[in-house]
């Protein structure tokens, strides 16, 4: 199953994401069948896990993705799916990891000309 994102409405505190489930057929001339997905996450949570607004669409497709993945059957209990403390903990984690590793750095190369350079600094009267 592919799972594309159609968008969010908002109530109060509670995030809606919709997603739009397509289960492929095995003749290409039938139409796929959709199926619409929608997750509800409280967005009064997502500081306790130092998670951003703009995660949530990469949280909602890493769980339809680990809860149903390329399985060609009706999506079940995702249909209509609050997201919990765990989904959280679980994102925020590999989240950090991916984040946290330190890239590696040029190191910063002498800003002065060297001495053969014609390039000279002004002189600061």
């Amino acid at each position: 199953m592919q799972f594309f994102y159609v968008g969010f409405t908002q109530q109060a505190n509670t995030r809606l994401y919709r997603f739009q489930g397509v289960l492929p057929t095995r003749r290409p001339t039938a139409i796929a069948r959709h199926v619409e997905l929608l997750l509800s996450a409280d967005l009064s949570l997502w500081p306790e896990f130092n998670l951003h607004v703009q995660d949530g669409p990469a949280l909602c497709a890493q769980i339809l993705a680990a809860g149903i993945g390329s399985a060609e059957t009706e999506p079940g209990p995702y249909a209509s799916y609050a997201i919990t403390r765990d989904d959280l903990t679980a994102f925020s984690s590999a989240h950090s990891k991916r984040i946290s590793k330190p890239g590696r750095r040029k190191p910063r190369p002498n800003m002065r000309p060297s001495a053969s350079s014609q390039l000279r600094w002004p002189r600061i009267s």
